[in-house]
């Protein structure tokens, strides 16, 4: 596996973990704490959102059981 494809994948694991710590995540924070550009983090998004594993909104993201959580309100 190359290195790239490798920081892809720790970069969204993280992602998932911080949506499982706090319920949500900012672009811009996770902009700066992986030091990337926005595009790959919106790449990022784009595909753990088309996993079925987050739901993206204007800012950044939120986990799919809060996403969940508001529909039903």
């Amino acid at each position: 596996m190359s290195n790239r494809k490798m920081q892809n994948i720790q970069r969204q694991q993280t992602i998932l973990l911080l949506l499982a710590l706090d319920g949500k995540v900012f672009s811009k924070t996770l902009k700066q704490r992986f030091n990337v550009s926005d595009n790959i983090i919106c790449n990022d998004m784009i595909y753990l959102e088309k996993a079925g594993l987050l739901k993206r909104i204007e800012a950044g993201a939120i986990a799919v059981e809060k996403c969940l959580e508001t529909d039903e309100k």
